[in-house]
Formats: structure tokens, C-alpha cells, sequence
């Protein structure tokens, strides 16, 4: 181990009790972000690097972005207390009374929101349908090769356009939590007809991307959606239960998409591998590459900057690596701080954890401000596979397309409407 090592070894144990002690864990998304990072790329990353056969001076940036990673992720979200105070101290108050509070419900907004998800849901199945996705799903079924598959996901995963793609990703998922959420707090029939064909249909969309892990993200949301509405605390039953969930439906998942490497590799290897290895390898493949053989994109590699600023087309950091180990066609994807590193170096992996911090503990902060209602209940578990973009891509992806900002400034955009229209109806009325 180098010296660094157990400088990030002790700066684990430090956020460790920062989470203990300013972020118990609870169903919120700071909490969760704190405690899936530690897992997954602190006690992950030094598992890696016993074992790897790796440079040393790209081990040494790796490992220290990843301190600087910890010290700018407690920044932003010290920061975002900081800087909204009574929003914040309101926040407390009613994470402290959420388990004796009854589920709220605007029930003046819930013929809207149905309609909404019926739009939402007729648009999705016709597109699903016209392409032809049933039959692409029953073919996906029946290649037997891993290099079969990879290639046939490659091809037809991404089809439907941006909007539906938006819709199934983030939009529609959070339309059906916030309709079964209603349903729960209301009791109304039509809610919860509606919030469950949104969700076959979600559910459907999401396994028509032939991606392993959308669609088991998708049912963590749903079960989060549930729990939440009884309380936010986690207990030891509860971690137990999501990791059964998690490697159940991983495991399956794996069967149908790559059941020779389960078999060449044993179940519990692979899981190692998947959960641990691979996630850490793809940040010291990108580290590898950039500067070394390709120069920082200075953000060129962020789509909106490339697109305002740049010239021809987007090759996003993924791919390039990707080609540059000979695996053409294929995407490395890796955590944010890899595209952090690749745009900007050691400046930009600060910058963007304190962003990231910051933005997660706003919404958090936000989202509970509103007491324990619906929307809060839909909103929270909506913002899971936020989190779960910020684990294998870049940040701004995880804002935007993986609704981590978007959803919260669309519910903003969408209550001051309902509040004009009903302001008006009153003024009409008089």
C-alpha cells in the first residue's frame, strides 16, 4: 500500500463519523449518497488496489481525488445548511416528526396528476409498441451469447428518442411514485389503477433498454416509495432486506443477460467483481488515459459546453477509453469523479463534489421542507436513481437526465402553475 492509502483509510474513518453524526443513515438522499460512496469506491477502492496490477503515479491520483472527493462532498453540503438556514431548521423538525405524522395529500392536484400519467403512459406504450419492442425483448431472449446481447443492446437500447427516453428514465417513474402515493394517502380507486399501468408500462420500458440495472433501480424506488411513508430511519431489517433485493435482482438480471460468465466465474466472484472491481477499475482506466494519452477536455467533455463552445461531434471520456483499450463500441463508464478528472484534473474533482454536495443536500432539504406528504414520499424516491447515475457517470448527467435537479425544478415549475390557475379560479369565483 502506498502512503496515501492510509491517508484515505483514515479519511474514511472521518466520514464515517460524520455520517453518524450529521447524516444518520435514513431513506434521504444525502445519507444514502454518503454511505453507497463509502461501499462502493472507498472500502471498493482500496479492496481494488490489493489487488490490481496497477502505475503508481496513477494509483496516486486516483486515490487522492478521492480524498478531495470527501473533503468537497462535506463542503457543499455543510455549505447548503449554511446557506438556507430556516429552510434547513425546518427540514429538521420535520424529519424529527415524520414516523407519528400522517402521509399529506393535495388532493385539489390529484385529477391532474392523473391525467398527466395517462398521457405519459398512452405516449410510452405507443412508441414501445411501434417499435417493435415485445419482439426485440422475446429475440434479446433467446441469443446466447454474452457478445450477442452486448451488441443487440448497443443497437436498439437507445431507441424511442429524447423524450421518451427522458419520460422512462425519470419523468414517468416519478409520475407513478407520486400517483401510488396519492393512492396510499387518498384511498382513490383511479390513482392507484393509474399509478399501476404507469408502472407495468415504466417497468416495460425499462426492460426494452436491455440494460441490466434500470429496471431493478426502478423496483428499489418502488419499495423506498413504500417504506418511506412509514419512516425514514433505516434498521439493520431494512439494510438486510434492500440487500437481498439488490443481489436477487441483480443475480437474475445477470442470467438472462450474461449467464456464462456466472458460470465461468462462480456467483459469489462475480459479484465481487461487478460490485467492487469493476466500478474502481473503469476510474483507474480513465485516470490511465487522461493526461497520459489524451490531454484534459477543459469541458469539452460536458455535452451543453461542447455544444455552446465545440466543434463537430461529441466523443464523451467513456468511449475514448473504451476504444483506447481496444473494446470498440463498448462504453467505460465511471463515477463522477473520473469525468470530474477528465475535464479539469485535481480542480475540477474538488469543484464538482462541492457541487454535488451541495446540490444533494438542497434537495434533500427542499423535499422535507415540505412535510410528509405525497410529493415529498414520490420526490425522495425518484431522486434514488439520481444518485445511481452519480455512481457510473458524470455529474450533470445525474442532474439532468437522471432527474436529480430536473425533477425538483419541474415539481417547482409545475406548483407555482397550479397555484396561479387556482389563484385565478378564486378570483373568478368572486
Amino acid at each position: 500500500m502506498l502512503p496515501l492509502d492510509y491517508l484515505h483509510a483514515l479519511c474514511l474513518a472521518g466520514v464515517a463519523i460524520y455520517l453518524w453524526q450529521r447524516e444518520p443513515p435514513r431513506l434521504l438522499l444525502t445519507p444514502m449518497m454518503l454511505v453507497s460512496f463509502i461501499v462502493l469506491y472507498g472500502i471498493g477502492n482500496i479492496i481494488y488496489f490489493l489487488g490490481a496490477d496497477t502505475l503508481p503515479d496513477v494509483r496516486f491520483a486516483v486515490t487522492a481525488s478521492l480524498i478531495m472527493m470527501w473533503l468537497g462532498l462535506i463542503a457543499g453540503i455543510e455549505l447548503a445548511r449554511a446557506s438556507m438556514p430556516a429552510l434547513a431548521a425546518q427540514s429538521a423538525r420535520v424529519i424529527r416528526t415524520w414516523p407519528g405524522a400522517a402521509l399529506g395529500n393535495r388532493a385539489e392536484t390529484d385529477e391532474l396528476v392523473a391525467a398527466v400519467g395517462v398521457l405519459a403512459a398512452l405516449f410510452m406504450l405507443t412508441v414501445f409498441l411501434a417499435l417493435g419492442k415485445p419482439g426485440q425483448i422475446h429475440t434479446f431472449m433467446t441469443l446466447e451469447s454474452a457478445r450477442e446481447k452486448w451488441k443487440y443492446r448497443n443497437e436498439l437500447g437507445g431507441q424511442g428518442g429524447y423524450l421518451y427516453q427522458l419520460l422512462a428514465v425519470s419523468v414517468a417513474p416519478f409520475l407513478s411514485l407520486l400517483l401510488l402515493s396519492k393512492a396510499a394517502a387518498g384511498g382513490r380507486r383511479y390513482l392507484r389503477v393509474t399509478g399501476l399501468a404507469l408502472c407495468g408500462v415504466v417497468l416495460a420500458c425499462k426492460v426494452g433498454t436491455f440494460q441490466k440495472i434500470p429496471w431493478v433501480i426502478y423496483l428499489l424506488q418502488l419499495i423506498v416509495a413504500f417504506q418511506v411513508r412509514r419512516r425514514l430511519e433505516i434498521s439493520i431489517g431494512r439494510v438486510m432486506f434492500f440487500l437481498v433485493v439488490v443481489l436477487l435482482s441483480v443475480l437474475g438480471a445477470a442470467l438472462i443477460a450474461i449467464p456464462e460468465q456466472l458460470q465461468a466465474t462462480g456467483i459469489f466472484e462475480w459479484l465481487a467483481y461487478r460490485f467492487f472491481e469493476i466500478n474502481n477499475e473503469g476510474i483507474y482506466q480513465t485516470f490511465y488515459v487522461y493526461p497520459r494519452y489524451l490531454p484534459h477536455t477543459w469541458g469539452m467533455n460536458i455535452g451543453l459546453v461542447h455544444g455552446l463552445f465545440g466543434s463537430g461531434e461529441l466523443l464523451p471520456a467513456y468511449v475514448q477509453v473504451a476504444n483506447f483499450f481496444g473494446a470498440f463500441g463498448a462504453t467505460f463508464d465511471a463515477f463522477f469523479v473520473a469525468d470530474a478528472w477528465v475535464d479539469f484534473g485535481y480542480l475540477g474533482v474538488l469543484l464538482t463534489a462541492v457541487l454535488v454536495g451541495y446540490v444533494v443536500k438542497m434537495v434533500d432539504i427542499y423535499v422535507t421542507s415540505l412535510g410528509k406528504t405525497t410529493l415529498a414520499v414520490a420526490l425522495v424516491a425518484s431522486g434514488m436513481y439520481g444518485l445511481f447515475q452519480l455512481l457510473v457517470t458524470s455529474a450533470f448527467t445525474a442532474f439532468f437526465s437522471g432527474g436529480l435537479i430536473f425533477i425538483p425544478l419541474l415539481v417547482l415549475a409545475s406548483q407555482g402553475l397550479i397555484n396561479d390557475l387556482a389563484h385565478g379560479q378564486r378570483q373568478w369565483q368572486r
